[in-house]
């Protein structure tokens, strides 16, 4: 299957925002004297995970639009979507129980895609060619 230039092009954007906020949130834990080893590790996981979550899930929006019917489509979406919830739920639990990890760093990042999703909507954040 060949990705879509748009998957690839909002699947870097993520990614890019991701990182930026996963440094951010490094540097908070630093600022308020709480960094360590496990936060970078956090960080590494949970954002490593919340891009690769919007990658599939921009997969299967790709997917699901080559199908013949509405039917098709949909089935393609459930099944990614429980897919991504039960690998979410390993990230999730992995981050919380294992030591090396802290939970915090592991957990936040998950929200990021929507906080960046959300910020591109704004006008001010708009491209040229959108506006």
């Amino acid at each position: 299957m060949k990705i879509e230039p748009a998957v690839k092009r909002e699947s870097r954007d993520i990614a890019i925002g991701v990182a930026v906020l996963c440094v951010v949130m490094v540097i908070v834990f630093a600022v308020i004297g709480r960094f360590d080893y496990t936060v970078l590790l956090g960080a590494l996981l949970g954002g490593g995970f919340a891009i690769l979550e919007f990658f599939l899930m921009a997969l299967a929006v790709q997917k699901s639009v080559s199908r013949d019917t509405p039917e098709e489509a949909k089935l393609v979406m459930v099944n990614s979507h429980t897919r991504r919830l039960l690998l979410l739920a390993v990230v999730v639990i992995v981050g919380i129980k294992a030591p090396w990890f802290h939970w915090v760093a592991v957990v936040l990042p998950l929200i990021f895609p929507k906080l960046i999703i959300y910020g591109k909507t704004l006008p001010v954040f708009r491209r040229k060619e959108e506006k």
